[in-house]
């Protein structure tokens, strides 16, 4: 299925990283550095939204900036894709991590090699 990019989530990603670029302690330059990137316009282009956001990027955006990798990774992703897409893409993402996480509890922990120390309990 061949979708269009969507400019306006271009806009909106370019929005979240000025904000967080912002409350940081790391300017337009370094970020740029963070990711890779050339200083200058390249940067700009993808603050502003005339460039799409990677999504190779995500993740060194997200711990350069401190955000919130679920909101920021949907954002990027809508770029791309309708947001019925991308919430099914997070929600059977979703559903899978919760299922391998109740298998793991459900399933006996293995023993370590060490005995466990015994409570004591007085005699009458």
């Amino acid at each position: 299925m061949i979708t269009d990019k969507n400019p306006r989530a271009a806009i909106e990603v370019g929005q979240m990283i000025i904000v967080h670029l912002n409350k940081s302690d790391l300017s337009m330059e370094q970020l740029a550095e963070c990711l890779g990137l050339k200083r200058g316009a390249k940067m700009i282009n993808l603050l502003t939204g005339r460039h799409y956001f990677p999504v190779d990027l995500i993740q060194a955006t997200v711990e350069a900036l401190k955000m919130e990798p679920a909101k920021f990774t949907r954002a990027v992703l809508r770029q791309y894709q309708s947001e019925d897409a991308v919430d099914y893409v997070f929600k059977v993402i979703g559903d899978a991590a919760l299922a391998a996480s109740k298998s793991t509890n459900d399933q006996p922990h293995e023993k370590s090699g060490r005995r466990q120390p015994r409570k004591r309990t007085r005699r009458k």
